[in-house]
């Protein structure tokens, strides 16, 4: 199992045509961990409309992934 802290710029639909959502994808330890390193990414996305979450990743394990609103 591996767990990421994401931060996921939302687009507009006319927003999407005309570039790539900005995206944050960290590696972290446990939620705790994830929620102290928001504290440090989450200003790049000053203005903007996004998402943040913990993403635990089973795939290794054959399993599907866990998503968590932060």
């Amino acid at each position: 199992m591996k767990q990421y802290l994401e931060i996921i710029e939302v687009l507009t639909e006319a927003e999407g045509f005309l570039k790539q959502p900005q995206e944050v994808r960290i590696a972290v330890s446990s939620k705790d961990d994830a929620i102290d390193k928001l504290e440090i990414y989450e200003s790049a996305f000053d203005g903007l409309n996004y998402i943040k979450r913990l993403h635990i990743c089973y795939h290794e394990e054959g399993l599907s992934c866990e998503i968590e609103e932060l």
